[in-house]
């Protein structure tokens, strides 16, 4: 994915080359989205490309960010480049796909399945455990794969906290992180504002 000028400015980093890129803040904030579009847009221009979206649990499609990827799928004018069926998202032009993973499915032996894949994408990462990202680590696994991360910080504890906002992360080259809020949200709505001035107004405020 390359810069344009619908890149939020907070974004820019994590166009950078590295192995690991996350974005973390407050619900709202354009996260989601800005993966959602990076993913899309590396597909159209590889599309031989392949990429696994992860949650730590996903009892269904519902779940995922399948029908997030399928809005920009939408937006970006790009249906000419995908196929998108039930429970994955195909190349027209190649032989990539997006698949949707659940990783309290897998075990050390199951997550062997996913050693082909250019990347995986982590939402909702504050919930991954440790077990499941030591198992995801060395299984993205091609050169120039890559692996990225999304989330409400919630614990310093939590896995992905400590992984990305621990000492040894500023000084590692391979290691990318954003902070971002809803002021940084480019895709931000009347919709997004109403609820967050009814948190400001609502009984919690006093």
């Amino acid at each position: 994915m390359k810069l344009n000028i619908l890149t939020p400015r907070w974004a820019v980093p994590l166009l950078s080359e590295a192995r690991y890129k996350g974005a973390h803040g407050g619900r709202g904030s354009g996260k989601s989205h800005f993966f959602a579009e990076y993913v899309i847009e590396n597909h159209i221009s590889n599309p031989n490309e392949s990429t696994v979206c992860v949650r730590e649990i996903q009892k269904s499609l519902d779940q995922s960010v399948k029908r997030l990827l399928e809005s920009k799928i939408e937006e970006l004018n790009a249906g000419w480049y995908f196929e998108v069926q039930e429970s994955k998202i195909l190349s027209k032009h190649g032989k990539g796909l997006i698949i949707f993973q659940g990783m309290q499915n897998h075990t050390a032996d199951s997550i062997k399945s996913l050693e082909g894949y250019d990347r995986a994408w982590v939402e909702e990462a504050q919930t991954l455990s440790q077990l499941s990202l030591d198992l995801l680590r060395p299984t993205i696994r091609k050169p120039n794969s890559e692996i990225l991360f999304s989330w409400n910080p919630r614990y310093k504890t939590d896995p992905v906290d400590a992984f990305f906002r621990g000492k040894h992360a500023k000084d590692d080259p391979e290691i990318i992180s954003v902070l971002v809020n809803w002021r940084d949200n480019p895709w931000w709505t009347a919709e997004l504002e109403q609820e967050r001035q009814n948190c400001l107004n609502g009984p919690e405020a006093d």
